[in-house]
C-alpha cells in the first residue's frame, strides 16, 4: 500500500471515529492471517515458522515465561496482560508480536525505541485502561476499546469498532510505517478460507426458526475454521436473506412460515471462497442445499456435550402451525407418548469405540433408555402443557452423532402422520493429557544430579509422548491423567506448547512437533508420537497451545494436564575461548626451561554453551546446576586432565613445567559461566644444542573429553559432527615474548688469607649460533634471577638453591654471603652481574664450590667428560693465602 492510499485511510478512519489520526498496514490485505512462532530473525515464510509460545504476561515490569526485551523477529502469544508499569523494549528492526488477545493497564510499551521497531498484532480485541503508552504500530482484528489516557505514537488499525475515552489519542507517524519490516505479514496476502460451510439437518417447521450453522474453514476437512472475522450473504431461493458476520463459525436463523421446500446458499462473502452444504452430516450438491419447512412435526435442538458427562437438558417439541396466527401449537399437551429414538454415527467415518448413546426423559421418575449405534429404542416422553417434553443425553465417546426421532400419530381413523426429526451434536472431549512412555525422564525431583534423575533425551533429539483425549470426570478437573481415555477423537491439528519446570527460571523452549494429529486405530487408547523432541535444557510440561476448534466446539487451552518430561541435555556443546596472554618470567625475557605463566585476567578460559539438533542455544543449560560441565561437588570438577602444550615456532619443545605433573587449577565461576585455567605454568624445554633467542607462539591443547560435560555431552561443530577438542592458538605470537637459552657462570676467586675474598657470577645466554657455534653473551637484562649462599650438603645436582662447599682438612667453617657487609646469605643479579663474599679466613686453603641454581640456569659444562647431555650448577674454587693477577693482565711492575 502506497503512501497516498495509507494517508486516505488514515484520513477516513480520523472522519469515523473522530479521534486522532489512524493508520492503516501497508499490506494489500489489511489483515493477515499472521505467523505462528517462535523467535525467529528474518524474513520466514509463515507457514514455516514454530509454534506459539503460550501467554505473556507482564506485571511491574517482569514477563512472565519471556524476556520483556524483544530482538528483531516473529514472537506469537496466545494471550498477553501488560499491567501495573510493566515495560516492553525491543533491540532492532522489527519485533513483531501476535498475540490472539491482549490487554493494557498502566503500561509502557517501547517508550526508549522507535515506533517502527514493534508490530503488535492482535487477532481479537484489544483493550486498554489507565495510564498507558505505546509507541509502535497496532493492528487489530477485532474491537478497540481505549479509557482512561492511552496515546499511541505511529499507527492503529482496526478491523472492528474503535473508541479513544478519556485524553487518549493516536499520533501517526507515516515513516515509521514506511520503515518497518513486515517480515512475512504481508506474504499471504490476505486471509485464507478454503471453503464455508452451510450445515443443518433435514427437517424444520414453519412456524419455528431452523437453525443453520455457519463455518469458515481454512482446510479441506473443516478441521481448522479461520481465526479472523468473515461475513456472508446468507440467500434463500438464490435471493439474500441476511448478512452475517463472524469467526469461526456462527448460527443462524431461517424463517419459512408459507411452508415448503426453499434452497438454501450463500452470495458474496469476504474473505473470497467457495460453499459447501451438508445436510444431516452428509454433503450434497449445492443446487440440492434445499430444507423442508412442514407444518406439523417434531422439533427438538440438542446442545454439544462434553463426553461422558451429562448434557443440559433440551426440549422436544411435537407442534403444528395455527392456521389463525402462523405459530407453533402443541399437539400433545399434558400427554405421555412412547417414541422411537434412533442413534447414528456420523463423524469420524470409523468408529473405535462403539459407545452406546444413553437418553434421559426427565419425568418423575426419570425415564431412560441406551441406544446402540444404528438402532431404534422406544422410550416413554412426557409432554407438559405447553407440549414441550424435557430430555438429555450422555454420550461417553468423541464424534458427531446423530439423534432422530419418530412417532407415527393417528389423525383420524383412516389417516396417520409420522412426525420425524433429528439433530446431530458434537460430543467433545473434557480435556488432554501429555505422558511420557519412557522408562527414563520422569525427574520429578528437579535435580539434574538426583540418581533418579535420568537422560530423557538430548535437546532437540526425538522422544516418545503419549497423548490420551480425556472423558469428563468432573467439572473442577485438572489433572486428566486418571481419566476416561476417548478413542473416537480425531483431530488433524493439536496445537502444543513446552512449559519450562526446571530450572525455575528457565525458557520455554520450543517442542519439535507442536501440530499433533491425533487418531486412534483399533483397541488403541491414546496417540503415540514417537519423533516429539524440545529444544531446551531441563524438565517441562507439554500443554496445548490454543484453544481446540473441534467440530464446532471450543475446548480452552487451559483443558490440558502434563506429567513432567525431562531431564534434557545439550545435543553438543559450543566452546568460546578468551585469548589468552603469556607472562614473562624475566622482565623482557624468559629463559628455556624457565616456567612462565599467563596474565592475570588473560588467563586461559572458556564459556561453554549447550546447542539442540538443530544447532539453536539452549538457554536452560547455563542456569545453576543445569551448567553440568561444572560438576556441583568442587572436588568431582573437570581439571582438563588431558590438556597439553605444543609450540608453534619449530624452534622447542613446551611442556609443562611439572609434567607429568600438571601445574594450576581449573576455576570455575558464574555471570556467565566461565572455566578458566589459574596457575598453570608450562615452559620451554632446553636441550644440549644452543639456541639463539625467539619468540614464543603456542597452544594450549584441550582433549575431547576435557571439553565433555557430566552426561558426556560433548564439544562438536555440529550436532553430526564428531567429538573434538578445543585449542587455544597462537598464545604469545606476535607478542615479542623472548626466549633465551641461559646459564650461569661462577668464576674462581683467589686472595690472601687474611682478607675476605669476592667471586664474580654472571647469567649469560646465547645471542647467535653460527656453524652451529654458540656466542654466549652477558645477559644485562637479568634483573630477576636469585642466588641463595646458605650452606647446602647437597652435592648432587638436585638441589635449586645453596651453596655447597668442600673445606679443607682443618679449615674453618667459612660461609659465604651476598653483599660485601657479610650480613645476607641470598641475593639478585643486577644486569645479569652478582658476587658471592667469604669472610676472613687466617687460613690458607682452596675450597671447591658448587652453587645450586634453578634448572634454567644450570648449564651442560660436562665436568665428567662423560656427561655433555646432563646439566650441572655451576662450579668454581676459593683460593686463600694466594695471589693471583687478572687473566687477562699479562705482565705487571711497579712503576715509580
Amino acid at each position: 500500500m502506497n503512501r497516498f492510499l495509507l494517508t486516505l485511510l488514515a484520513g477516513l478512519l480520523y472522519l469515523v471515529f473522530s479521534t486522532g489520526v489512524l493508520a492503516v498496514p501497508q499490506c494489500d490485505a489489511i489483515f493477515t492471517d499472521p505467523p505462528t512462532g517462535n523467535h525467529n530473525p528474518g524474513l520466514v515464510p509463515p507457514d514455516d515458522i514454530g509454534p506459539r509460545l503460550g501467554n505473556l504476561s507482564c506485571f511491574k515490569g517482569a514477563c512472565s515465561g519471556h524476556s520483556p526485551e524483544f530482538s528483531a523477529g516473529d514472537y506469537d502469544f496466545a494471550t498477553g496482560s501488560f499491567g501495573n508499569r510493566s515495560v516492553i523494549t525491543t533491540t532492532g528492526k522489527t519485533a513483531r508480536l501476535y498475540f490472539d488477545n491482549l490487554s493494557m493497564n498502566n503500561a509502557s510499551i517501547n517508550a526508549s525505541g522507535k515506533a517502527e521497531n514493534l508490530i503488535i498484532y492482535v487477532r481479537g480485541d484489544l483493550s486498554v485502561a489507565g495510564q498507558n503508552y505505546v509507541n509502535g504500530i497496532l493492528y487489530v482484528v477485532g474491537d478497540v476499546s481505549f479509557s482512561g489516557n492511552a496515546w499511541i505514537d505511529g499507527a492503529i488499525a482496526s478491523g472492528g469498532s474503535l473508541s479513544f475515552g478519556g485524553n487518549g489519542g493516536a499520533n501517526v507517524d507515516l515513516d515509521a510505517v514506511d520503515d518497518a519490516d513486515f517480515g512475512g505479514m504481508c506474504d499471504k496476502g490476505g486471509v485464507s478460507v478454503d471453503h464455508y460451510r452451510l450445515e443443518f439437518t433435514s427437517d424444520a417447521l414453519s412456524c419455528a426458526a431452523k437453525d443453520i450453522l455457519l463455518r469458515a474453514c481454512v482446510n479441506a476437512d473443516c478441521s481448522t475454521q479461520a481465526s479472523v472475522s468473515s461475513s456472508v450473504e446468507l440467500t434463500k431461493n438464490s435471493v439474500k436473506y441476511a448478512d452475517v458476520g463472524f469467526t469461526g463459525s456462527q448460527k443462524a436463523q431461517v424463517w419459512h412460515p408459507d411452508g415448503g421446500s426453499v434452497l438454501l446458499g450463500l452470495g458474496a462473502t469476504a474473505p473470497a471462497a467457495p460453499y459447501r452444504c451438508y445436510i444431516d452430516g452428509a454433503q450434497v450438491d449445492n443446487p440440492q442445499c434445499s430444507l423442508n419447512f412442514a407444518d406439523t412435526g417434531f422439533y427438538f435442538d440438542v446442545p454439544d456435550s462434553t463426553a461422558c458427562k451429562t448434557g443440559s437438558s433440551f426440549n422436544l417439541l411435537a407442534v403444528t402451525k395455527d392456521t389463525q396466527t402462523q405459530q407453533c401449537k402443541p399437539l400433545f399437551a399434558n400427554q405421555t407418548k412412547t417414541i422411537s429414538f434412533g442413534f447414528d454415527y456420523l463423524r469420524p467415518a470409523t468408529v473405535n469405540n462403539p459407545a452406546k448413546l444413553t437418553l434421559n426423559s426427565l419425568l418423575s421418575p426419570t425415564k431412560t433408555v441406551a441406544i446402540d449405534g444404528g438402532t431404534v429404542q422406544a422410550l416413554e416422553v412426557h409432554f407438559n402443557a405447553e407440549g414441550v417434553a424435557s430430555l438429555s443425553a450422555n454420550y461417553p465417546e468423541a464424534g458427531v452423532v446423530k439423534l432422530s426421532a419418530e412417532y407415527r400419530h393417528t389423525v383420524s381413523q383412516t389417516e396417520t402422520l409420522v412426525l420425524t426429526h433429528s439433530d446431530s451434536f458434537t460430543s467433545a472431549p473434557a480435556g488432554f493429557h501429555f505422558a511420557n512412555v519412557s522408562a527414563n525422564g520422569r525427574c520429578d525431583a528437579g535435580d539434574p544430579y538426583d540418581p533418579d534423575c535420568k537422560v530423557l533425551a538430548a535437546a532437540g533429539n526425538p522422544f516418545s509422548m503419549q497423548v490420551t483425549a480425556a472423558c469428563w470426570q468432573s467439572d473442577d478437573d485438572k489433572d486428566f491423567g486418571n481419566n476416561k481415555a476417548l478413542q473416537n477423537f480425531e483431530h488433524n491439528g493439536l496445537s502444543v506448547i513446552s512449559e519450562v519446570v526446571q530450572p525455575e527460571t528457565g525458557v520455554n523452549g520450543v517442542l519439535g512437533r507442536d501440530s499433533l494429529a491425533f487418531s486412534l486405530i483399533g483397541g488403541a487408547t491414546a496417540q503415540i508420537i514417537d519423533d516429539q523432541s524440545w529444544s531446551e535444557v531441563g524438565t517441562m510440561k507439554v500443554a496445548l497451545g490454543s484453544d481446540v476448534s473441534y467440530e464446532g466446539v471450543t475446548i480452552p487451552a487451559s483443558q490440558s494436564s502434563s506429567e513432567v518430561f525431562g531431564r534434557f541435555t545439550p545435543t553438543y556443546l559450543g566452546i568460546t575461548g578468551n585469548t589468552p596472554e603469556a607472562a614473562q618470567s624475566c622482565g623482557a625475557f624468559t629463559y628455556l626451561d624457565q616456567p612462565f605463566g599467563f596474565k592475570t585476567g588473560a588467563e586461559p578460559s572458556i564459556q561453554v554453551a549447550g546447542f539442540d539438533a538443530q544447532g539453536r542455544v539452549t538457554t536452560n543449560y547455563q542456569i545453576g546446576d543445569w551448567w553440568r560441565y561444572k560438576h556441583r561437588d568442587e572436588a568431582e570438577r573437570n581439571q582438563w586432565p588431558e590438556r597439553s602444550y605444543q609450540d608453534g615456532t619449530g624452534s622447542a619443545v613446551i611442556g609443562d613445567s611439572q609434567a607429568p605433573a600438571l601445574s594450576g587449577q581449573v576455576n570455575y565461576r558464574a555471570l556467565p559461566n566461565v572455566a578458566e585455567l589459574i596457575g598453570a605454568q608450562p615452559s620451554y624445554q632446553r636441550i644440549q644444542t644452543p639456541l639463539a633467542p625467539f619468540n614464543a607462539n603456542f597452544e594450549l591443547i584441550l582433549s575431547a573429553m576435557d571439553v565433555s560435560d557430566e552426561d558426556g555431552t560433548c564439544y562438536r561443530d555440529s550436532a553430526t559432527a564428531p567429538c573434538r577438542g578445543f585449542t587455544f592458538s597462537d598464545i604469545a605470537k606476535d607478542k615479542a615474548f623472548e626466549l633465551r637459552y641461559g646459564r650461569l657462570v661462577l668464576e674462581n676467586g683467589y686472595g690472601p688469607q687474611s682478607e675476605s675474598l669476592r667471586l664474580p657470577l654472571r647469567s649469560e645466554y646465547v645471542s647467535s649460533v653460527t656453524a652451529g657455534v654458540p656466542a654466549w653473551t652477558l645477559n644485562g637484562d637479568d634483573n630477576c634471577s636469585v642466588f641463595n649462599t646458605q650452606t647446602s650438603l647437597d652435592a648432587g645436582e638436585t638441589a635449586t638453591s645453596g651453596l655447597y662447599r668442600v673445606l679443607p682438612s682443618g679449615f674453618p667453617d667459612l660461609q659465604a654471603y651476598s653483599d660485601s657487609g657479610l650480613s645476607l646469605r641470598s641475593g639478585a643479579l643486577v644486569n645479569g652481574v652478582g658476587n658471592l663474599y667469604f669472610a676472613i679466613p687466617n687460613q690458607a686453603g682452596e675450597l671447591p664450590l658448587k652453587l645450586h641454581v634453578e634448572p634454567w640456569l644450570k648449564g651442560y659444562w660436562n665436568y665428567p667428560g662423560d656427561a655433555a647431555d646432563t646439566l650441572f650448577d655451576p662450579r668454581a674454587n676459593a683460593y686463600f693465602g694466594t695471589y693471583r693477577g687478572h687473566d687477562k693482565i699479562i705482565y705487571w711492575r711497579e712503576v715509580k
